[in-house]
């Protein structure tokens, strides 16, 4: 496997992995030219902070409502303070086939409250890329951090034919706005079920899976085409999967519930000072007959 980055938005620029000929292909559907990603709408490949998803505005924080950047009442991806748009610091590498990236985010970009200083560490072992995020912050403030990567296993094909599986039994309930209702709905006889393995189709998604967490993968998919199998691996609590409209490829946005701030049943996306964000996703790549 071969890994290429990017310092703007700690981006996943592209992800070299052997296909079932042995030939390596880029699974990484990003740009060609390094100089695109500076005006890329769709943070392609890129670290989505200092809060990835919808989030509607105002925020609660302990009793304090807080205003924050939004288009139409809502926050996406962290708007024009996104960290897909920041230019990170590179650090010396603390082992080998590592890189690591490290972001001080400012107190009140965005309107959120404190200074958020995150760092990033992609890892190649063996078949595996492995992501680990952790974050501290000197006040109260929301936190909720991803990649943004799209994968496709094929090196021009469509997704149609690949197979999904995704271990959720639940998924949010959306407003008209897209930001969650803080409803849980059950996948049952929905075009949302991939408990079992099948054919993406046209089915095309943006849609948060709730995970049924336990020791394994929590996600696959597969190209019969070149043979390629990538499960996904997280200590988060879902999975965003999103399928753009205009180019063939799928993300698998690991992280805590969208519009947490908001939803007090929902899991909490708090972190104050003295406590560390920690989230860990690996993406394992093999090859199947």
């Amino acid at each position: 496997m071969k890994a290429v980055f990017i310092s703007f938005g700690a981006t996943l620029h592209q992800l070299w992995v052997k296909n079932k000929k042995g030939k390596l292909i880029n699974v990484i559907r990003g740009l060609d030219n390094p100089k695109e990603y500076l005006l890329d709408i769709w943070s392609r490949g890129a670290i989505i902070g200092r809060y990835a998803g919808r989030l509607e505005n105002p925020i609660q924080i302990g009793s304090k409502r807080i205003t924050i950047e939004n288009e139409k009442g809502v926050l996406l991806h962290s708007g024009t303070m996104g960290w897909n748009k920041k230019y990170w610091e590179v650090l010396d590498p603390i082992k080998f086939n590592c890189i690591q990236f490290q972001y001080f985010c400012p107190d009140g970009a965005g309107g959120f409250p404190g200074v958020v200083k995150s760092k990033v560490t992609y890892s190649l072992n063996k078949n595996k890329l492995c992501l680990s995020y952790s974050s501290t912050t000197n006040l109260p403030t929301h936190v909720n951090l991803t990649n943004h990567a799209y994968f496709n296993l094929n090196e021009s094909s469509s997704i149609d034919e690949h197979l999904l599986q995704v271990k959720a039994d639940q998924f949010l309930e959306l407003k008209d706005n897209l930001v969650p209702s803080g409803k849980l709905l059950k996948v049952d006889n929905t075009e949302l079920d991939f408990r079992k393995k099948k054919l993406i189709g046209k089915t095309r998604l943006d849609d948060y899976f709730v995970l049924n967490l336990a020791k394994g993968a929590v996600a696959s998919l597969y190209s019969p085409t070149s043979g390629i199998e990538m499960k996904t691996y997280t200590n988060q609590p879902g999975v965003v999967l999103f399928t753009p409209p205009h180019f063939e490829a799928i993300c698998f946005e690991t992280q805590r519930f969208s519009n947490s701030p908001n939803i007090s049943h929902f899991p909490s996306t708090l972190l104050k000072p003295g406590e560390i964000y920690d989230h860990k996703t690996e993406y394992e790549f093999t090859i199947k007959s």
